[in-house]
């Protein structure tokens, strides 16, 4: 054989060896420019711009929503399937933000005890959705005041959870520590922080001693807002959402700083309720916020919202809802949240939800879409949402180092532009199905990076294809359709299981791929045998 024809052959078989490895393992400073890295920052995503929020689980599901052996109430651990079911069908709803009941006295039922396994669950389902979480924190532990009967140490049973704490200082330790743990230094997960709940009325908060409800609640607001704006100075506090019975009155008392102590700077969002008459409620907010001066200050944000005018009327509802909402956008409500995602009789009336009755909550079973699901969908959902990417590499049961490289493939945009993926890798399963309920990976990786791309062989030539892309110009490019990501920290050694999906430039997370499983080997190298020439 000729010695240039042994020279080519030798040539090709070395390109060949390091095509390979490179497809295995590209060398450190390919990785460290080319793919996306950890750590995750799952808020670098964009904020969804959808102004159709709910109260998907009420206002009391902390103790009402099933449990693996309760029936009814607090006993057991918490049903993730049916949690995952009822964020998951309000998602495909259109539902992009969420109210959060957040009751002080389950989260520190006692004194530096801290109990956050639900509202860690909760607040990772709403996030692998694009839900925006609004915590609603309210509602003081017994231990809090002196005063509290023994034999009410529980949060359900104790009368007293609407007043004070005896002392501010132990609200403002809890704000700090939900915040840290939740907030922009901590998990990541939540961007606006409702105070209280209908202030205004004695069933959420009471005076006692001749203490007016509204001093009680300018020294909530003032305490809270004092360690969000140092934790998290980018958060935004909510007003706690004001009734729409006593809400106008009391936002008067408020604003006029009748207790001596100014608030006007602890919000920036004036949070309000209306199921009745809402072009009047506004009117009335409005001419508050006009008689000092605060018109255009606050956003308004509706934060239960029905009519119970339809009754169960689901045919009326259709008919009516279209109207009802363009009603409180024109009226510059820049977010609502329907009260609650499921029909129910509220006192002597009928509130309609999109699904069907539930009542009592903490009876398992399915949540079956009611006739308001199409309503409610026409008017939320994008008209059409991106698709799901195609996983490539690591293949099914594929077995991989601590540190592998995951691969997948564009999916076609929707209505808007593709701006990123979100990546999930987690090792927990609830009752043998994975929920990515506490993932070891949830990345934000950008579509605006430069991809690195494996040699592609041609006619007469060899190239290798990098290509930038951003997120308000998808590419349909073939050479720049494979994402890549591979993380700096390793995994443990075990089983994963891992999912992708597409996230559009107005926030919305588009359906998942395929779930894969994963085996991480002990060890970060893989072996290749040696080549022998001859």
């Amino acid at each position: 054989m000729p010695k240039h024809l042994i020279r080519s052959i030798f040539l090709l078989a070395l390109l060949l060896a390091f095509t390979s490895q490179v497809l295995a393992d590209p060398p450190l400073h390919l990785q460290d420019a080319n793919l996306q890295q950890q750590p995750p920052n799952p808020l670098k995503q964009p904020e969804t711009t959808s102004a159709y929020g709910m109260d998907i689980l009420g206002p009391a599901w902390q103790w009402t929503f099933p449990r693996e052996s309760g029936n009814p109430r607090r006993d057991g651990p918490i049903r993730i399937d049916q949690l995952d079911e009822a964020i998951s069908k309000s998602w495909e709803a259109g539902v992009r933000s969420a109210r959060v009941a957040s009751w002080w006295c389950f989260l520190e039922p006692e004194r530096d005890q801290y109990e956050w396994e639900d509202m860690d669950i909760m607040l990772q389902l709403l996030s692998n959705y694009g839900i925006e979480p609004i915590p609603e924190i309210l509602y003081t532990p017994y231990w809090t005041r002196a005063a509290t009967p023994a034999p009410q140490t529980s949060c359900i049973d104790n009368w007293q959870r609407n007043y004070r704490p005896d002392d501010i200082a132990d609200w403002e330790e809890f704000m700090g520590e939900i915040v840290q743990r939740y907030g922009a230094s901590g998990k990541n997960q939540v961007r606006y922080w409702e105070i209280w709940n209908e202030p205004d009325l004695p069933e959420f908060l009471s005076g006692e001693h001749g203490a007016k409800p509204v001093c009680i609640y300018s020294d909530l607001l003032h305490a809270a807002s004092r360690q969000i704006r140092s934790q998290d100075p980018s958060a935004r506090i909510l007003l706690g959402g004001l009734s729409d019975i006593n809400g106008p009155g009391f936002l008067d008392d408020l604003l006029d700083v009748e207790c001596g102590l100014d608030v006007r700077d602890d919000f920036d969002i004036l949070a309000f309720h209306a199921f009745t008459a809402h072009d009047l409620k506004i009117y009335f907010l409005n001419r508050v916020l006009k008689k000092y001066d605060a018109e255009g200050r606050y956003e308004l944000w509706l934060n239960e919202f029905n009519n119970i005018g339809w009754g169960k009327d689901y045919g009326r509802a259709d008919r009516e809802v279209d109207d009802l909402f363009a009603l409180v956008f024109d009226a510059d409500v820049t977010r609502t949240f329907w009260f609650k995602s499921w029909t129910t009789k509220w006192q002597a009336d009928w509130t309609v939800g999109i699904f069907k009755e539930r009542d009592p909550l903490w009876v398992p079973g399915p949540f079956t879409p009611s006739p308001f699901y199409d309503s409610f969908q026409r008017l939320a959902l994008p008209p059409q949402m991106a698709g799901a990417p195609r996983l490539d590499q690591p293949g099914d049961n594929a077995l991989a180092t601590p540190r592998p490289t995951f691969t997948w493939t564009r999916p076609s945009a929707g209505t808007f532009p593709i701006a990123g993926y979100k990546l999930q890798v987690d090792d927990s399963t609830y009752q043998g199905t994975p929920y990515f309920h506490a993932p070891e990976i949830d990345a934000w990786v950008t579509a605006s990076h430069t991809h690195f791309l494996p040699f592609q062989m041609s006619v007469g030539r060899s190239r290798a294809a990098a290509r930038t892309t951003t997120p308000h110009s998808p590419s349909t490019d073939l050479t720049i359709s494979n994402i890549r990501y591979q993380p700096t920290v390793p995994l443990a050694p075990g089983r994963y299981f891992w999912r992708v999906a597409a996230v559009d430039a107005e926030g919305n997370v588009g359906p998942y791929s395929e779930t894969r499983i994963l085996h991480v080997s002990a060890g970060d190298k893989r072996s290749f045998l040696p080549m022998q020439l001859r």
